[in-house]
């Protein structure tokens, strides 16, 4: 897809800076970076496990070469030499290596294979007999075992060494960083719970015998979480979560290390599978993943036990294919949840849930958020650094920050407390006022409620204000602020229900949600922000909701979506489409884009190729009027602002 991408643009887009530039043929690199992300866990059976990644230059070198391999089989074999000393020694080397001559024994030497587009982590298992050969203190290691290493440390380093001409030469890369191995040095496996995974997609397969199969692709694996992978004897692994259509909750599925970001699950258990071959177009399903590391595999935590011992971190984003969005709902409630649905406020947690259940403090924070970020038009930001111990959802965060949401105390959110009436009140007010801080929040005219004085005094203002504008309602009279005595509290009197919540925010963003369409003024610091428009697009039919091109494409011509949140989206045709999202910015003159993807139609615009990540690009830009007209003028890369070839720049017509 690279070589397409990179055609289209630069003969369309990017006759300036936006452009893709052409691959040429793959050469192998003349040097590389060091191993990334190194370190060694002492295993459970007195073995040793060397983990360590490709740094970014050997990873791109695997994906050039990936690119001419439609079948995506190809894989890269470095060798690697890995160093070791004793408390403060000498260095010492691993069989395989001459020391100290700078290449391997190529009947004796390591490799590592890292196979393109699945695996940029590598980890191997060694015996202590195997390494410590020339150590005369490694019997004292061998007979002590983890004890030996309360008293005394072992650092060990590695690099590459590759040749590229049969072995006549090696390319020798840095040293690694220096792990140092002991007993007395405990690795923070907390912070564990400070990342989610990313997931790009989750598709049902069938395999050529028609067995199906999930094609399931993470973003690439955070830092932290291949250090404490590669210093916990590779225990930490990405576990797999699913619910069908017709299931309550999501059931474990299978795991992998985090050696893989492309995962390939065997689902002949979970779907029906016969002896024709049969398409799963139809199955409904939601994917989510985690991390967990298994401490019983991973000496420093002075855990000894026969069975797992687990810590978790949060959920990745969900990916959903036909499932409704609701499982159980009240009959009242069904045509507000349809609503919620259409105008994109339920959050991937509450998709397919029982509407019927209390909203606890971490779902309603998420679509408070949902409805902050639907009503303005604009990406909120997670509080930095994180205050609470017991959460890392980066939603509450951004609820914290905002404003809409506090914790319980200094250091905690209690995430799966439940809520009541008054405190749901209270945050969809808060969430309102930062969405329309113009707004008349007087109680003047607010109905009265019989036990208004069961209302807590922080909540009586923005409960007075919910029920003036309608959004809150009682019921005979009454508002049922909270439980106020223990039969009511423990009969969940007054709690929230997934539904109620929801019915509310569709209420707060029927009436809010014109508060910032306006267009920006002249003097806007964001002046591209719009959408535009260059030459004709026609043969098919173009999804507003999805910003793609459905149905075929032809013609030549692009739309460029740029948001007031720094964002955009892009549809650019030329025989086919092509889908481009984004970061931007406007500086001086200069128009950057940043974290660009795009993902390429077939020839009828129904299938869609999966995201590829494009080089930022920037280009000089102006803004012209033409009688009643408004055009965006794109020109060459290098030319000194302000942009002044007018005539031979791409010419953008403002949309609507």
């Amino acid at each position: 897809m690279h070589r397409k991408i990179s055609t289209i643009l630069l003969a369309m887009i990017m006759i300036c800076a936006m452009a893709v530039t052409l691959r040429a043929d793959i050469e192998p690199p003349v040097s590389f970076g060091a191993p990334e992300h190194f370190g060694v866990g002492y295993y459970i059976s007195d073995s040793l496990y060397f983990t360590f990644s490709v740094p970014e230059d050997m990873r791109d070198y695997i994906e050039r070469r990936a690119a001419d391999d439609p079948d995506n089989k190809q894989s890269f074999s470095p060798h690697f030499q890995i160093d070791y000393k004793i408390d403060n020694g000498s260095w010492h080397h691993i069989p395989g290596w001459d020391s100290p001559k700078t290449m391997p024994n190529s009947r004796n030497s390591n490799y590592f294979t890292f196979a393109n587009g699945k695996r940029y982590v590598d980890s191997d298992r060694w015996s202590m007999t195997g390494i410590f050969e020339e150590e005369e203190s490694f019997k004292q290691f061998e007979e002590q075992g983890w004890d030996y290493l309360k008293s005394h440390f072992i650092t060990f380093r590695v690099r590459f060494a590759e040749s590229f001409d049969y072995g006549e030469t090696y390319t020798l890369s840095p040293w690694s960083k220096e792990f140092i191995l002991s007993a007395n040095i405990k690795a923070d496996y907390n912070k564990l719970i400070n990342h989610a995974p990313t997931l790009l997609y989750a598709d049902l397969k069938t395999t050529a015998s028609g067995e199906p199969y999930f094609d399931i692709k993470l973003e690439k694996h955070p830092g932290d979480i291949q250090d404490l992978h590669s210093m916990s004897g590779s225990s930490v692994r990405a576990e797999i979560w699913m619910r069908r259509a017709g299931d309550k909750d999501f059931k474990f599925i299978r795991y992998e290390w985090v050696n893989s970001e492309l995962l390939h699950v065997e689902a002949s258990d979970y779907f029906s599978v016969d002896n024709s071959k049969q398409s799963y177009e139809d199955e409904g399903y939601e994917i989510k993943v985690c991390y967990a590391l298994d401490l019983r595999r991973y000496k420093p935590a002075g855990i000894d036990s026969t069975t797992s011992v687990d810590i978790y971190g949060p959920f990745s984003n969900v990916i959903s294919h036909n499932m409704p969005a609701w499982s159980e709902a009240s009959t009242w409630a069904a045509a507000e949840l349809k609503k919620a649905d259409e105008y994109g406020l339920i959050p991937d947690s509450l998709k397919g849930a029982d509407m019927t259940k209390p909203i606890t403090r971490e779902e309603f924070a998420e679509l408070a958020v949902k409805l902050y970020e639907k009503t303005t038009n604009m990406t909120a930001v997670a509080a930095s650094p994180n205050p609470f111990t017991d959460t890392a959802n980066a939603e509450i965060l951004k609820a914290f920050k905002l404003g809409i949401t506090t914790g319980t105390s200094a250091t905690t959110f209690a995430p799966k407390a439940l809520t009541n009436r008054e405190q749901v009140a209270t945050m969809l007010s808060r969430a309102i006022r930062v969405m329309a801080p113009g707004e008349d929040f007087s109680a003047a005219g607010a109905p009265s409620f019989t036990d208004e004085k069961d209302i807590s005094p922080w909540a009586s203002e923005h409960v007075k204000f919910m029920s003036k504008n309608g959004i809150i309602k009682g019921a005979d009279g009454k508002f049922m602020p909270k439980a106020t005595t223990t039969a009511q509290t423990a009969a969940g009197y007054a709690t929230t229900t997934r539904e109620q919540a929801i019915a509310m925010s569709v209420r707060s963003y029927e009436q809010f949600k014109d508060i910032n369409t306006a267009a920006p003024p002249e003097n806007s610091t964001n002046p591209v922000a719009g959408t535009w428009a260059l030459g004709t697009l026609s043969g098919g039919t173009f999804n507003a909701v999805s910003g793609k091109y459905e149905g075929g494409a032809s013609g030549l011509g692009q739309i460029y979506t740029f948001k007031e949140d720094g964002t955009y989206t892009a549809l650019v045709i030329w025989s086919n489409a092509m889908y481009l999202t984004g970061s931007y910015s406007v500086k001086d003159g200069v128009l950057t884009l940043t974290g660009r993807v795009a993902e390429e139609s077939d020839d009828d615009g129904k299938s869609w190729s999966a995201k590829e990540k494009l080089p930022d690009s920037s280009a000089y830009f102006t803004i012209v009027t033409e009688g009643p007209e408004k055009y965006l003028l794109i020109g060459q890369e290098g030319a000194a602002p302000p942009l002044v070839d007018k005539a031979n720049a791409l010419k953008y017509k403002l949309k609507g």
